[in-house]
């Protein structure tokens, strides 16, 4: 919802800092959620006895849980990838750097993305990059709500 008053109106450099700021502030916030909500809609469907409970809790267990490949084999290596290495080049007069990813994890501290991420954010503009985030993570953010429903569906239905 506040991605496009930023695009439309914000400086690159301005724009990469607010990037950076709501991407890595996410990452407080999200892996939380997704865990309790995986973990406490995997234990109702184990727990349910009627097979459309198991359902209902099994598809929203899933829902959440779905978010957690989906970013670590999509969106780290490609659209945040890409963020991460357009706010450096873009911050970089002021002293800004981003070390490179070492081992498997990834971080929201250190550079994710392929080398075709890193030079298609070369070519683009900061703009570009956060536009396609927004739209991509509504997709996630639809997902989860999609988990929350059959969740309280399910809880009604019990």
């Amino acid at each position: 919802m506040v991605v496009p008053p930023l695009v439309n109106h914000a400086t690159p450099k301005l724009l990469a800092r607010q990037w950076l700021q709501a991407y890595q502030y996410a990452a407080t916030f999200v892996p939380p959620l997704i865990l309790s909500g995986t973990i406490s809609n995997g234990v109702l469907a184990y727990l349910a006895t009627d097979i459309k409970l198991k359902l209902l809790y099994g598809a929203a267990a899933l829902c959440s849980w779905c978010i957690i490949p989906v970013t670590l084999l999509y969106f780290e290596p490609n659209v945040n990838g890409a963020g991460k290495w357009k706010v450096q080049q873009l911050l970089k007069e002021e002293g800004y750097y981003m070390p490179e990813k070492k081992g498997i994890m990834p971080s929201v501290n250190v550079h994710t993305a392929k080398p075709e991420a890193r030079k298609w954010a070369e070519v683009v503009e900061m703009r570009d990059i956060a536009s396609l985030w927004a739209r991509l993570n509504a997709w996630r953010f639809r997902v989860t709500a999609l988990g929350v429903v059959l969740s309280a569906v399910a809880t009604c239905y019990w």
